[in-house]
């Protein structure tokens, strides 16, 4: 009863339409997310389309507005500004000889701010353009600095749903196997190019293929527990990505320590590749990022901030010979919800 009562009261703040006039509206999109995130009682709110669920944590990184313009110390939860750590990382990276590659992962109500609220103005089948607060001024910052930024949100915003095909899941906090082969397909495109990358899948003696589309039904983490039998699954179309076996796909772990890349990253770097409560596994970031490279990967990841798997690459000296890239993935909320930005890696001078 307590959690139909707060379903209640969330969804009529998402039909809220009044924009106040000294408001602009990506400002009330981020009001209302501040509101939503602020009066749930759990993790989940159910959004404006009730097929629709968002992660609190993200609703309240969306409420922090133009987080970058604002004291740290107000709009993080750490207080720190993760620019001077990220920009460090890069010059000692690069004094290694190693490309930094950051992927943000953007949040789903900015993609799909009308499944969250009923307030959001519609172009067609696709969002205004100012219906939410662009992040590109902040990506600014990291790339005027060196950093190699690779942004997807308006590729997400422009393949919202092409042919069935969604970017996000409903019923969970990450997006779909769609937007999990676009990431890699991104990353593949800065460095496929490389010598080094084209002698490394020359040498390699495994064969990557793709399998054929399919679908899948999945319940997603977003799912209230006390709901998750009644609740409709969803649909998700992926493709298997590892070497053939037979009439199947077998995924190809990505645990080569040698490898010249490693991915570094949060549970977007898990879902649809760890399998379990990740949903499948075989169609995630690091299975397609070795079928685009043509060779195995090395993935440092953490369930839950992706600024914590940095200790799996606390390495000595050997670990970084040979190392030409590391691609970083992460959640975009990380800049204002992670409670303890680490200090860098201990890496080797």
């Amino acid at each position: 009863m307590k959690h139909d009562l707060l379903i209640a009261k969330v969804t009529l703040l998402l039909s809220a339409t009044f924009v106040p006039a000294e408001e602009s509206v990506p400002d009330f999109f981020a009001r209302a997310c501040a509101d939503a995130g602020r009066k749930a009682s759990t993790r989940t709110v159910i959004g404006a389309d009730k097929q629709w669920l968002f992660l609190k944590a993200e609703l309240d990184h969306l409420g922090t507005g133009s987080f970058w313009t604002k004291e740290w110390k107000e709009v993080s939860k750490s207080g720190t500004d993760p620019v001077p750590v990220l920009l460090a990382l890069n010059e000692k990276l690069k004094a290694l000889g190693v490309k930094f590659i950051f992927v943000p992962v953007p949040a789903k109500a900015a993609i799909y701010p009308d499944k969250f609220s009923d307030s959001v103005k519609m172009d067609g089948k696709v969002p205004s353009g100012n219906s939410t607060l662009s992040l590109s001024p902040f990506f600014d910052q990291l790339r005027s600095g060196g950093m190699t930024v690779i942004d997807i949100e308006q590729e997400l915003k422009a393949n919202r749903s092409s042919r069935g095909i969604r970017s996000y899941c409903m019923t969970d906090s990450h997006p779909t196997p769609w937007t999990c082969e676009l990431i890699a397909k991104r990353v593949a495109g800065i460095l496929s190019g490389e010598p080094w990358a084209s002698k490394e899948a020359a040498d390699c003696r495994l064969n990557f293929v793709r399998g054929e589309k399919a679908n899948r039904s999945i319940k997603g983490d977003l799912i209230p527990g006390e709901r998750r039998d009644s609740w409709k699954a969803e649909e998700v179309t992926y493709r298997s990505a590892g070497v053939r076996q037979g009439n199947r796909i077998a995924s190809v772990l990505p645990d080569e320590q040698s490898s010249p890349v490693i991915l570094l990253g949060d549970s977007h770097t898990l879902i649809f590749h760890e399998g379990g409560d990740m949903l499948m596994s075989g169609a995630g970031v690091p299975d397609h990022l070795q079928a685009e490279l043509g060779f195995k990967v090395y993935l440092a990841a953490s369930r839950g901030s992706s600024s914590q798997a940095q200790r799996q690459i606390y390495k000595g000296k050997d670990f970084w010979e040979g190392k030409n890239a590391l691609v970083w993935v992460s959640s975009v909320r990380e800049f204002t919800q992670e409670r303890k930005w680490l200090k860098l890696p201990r890496l080797p001078k």
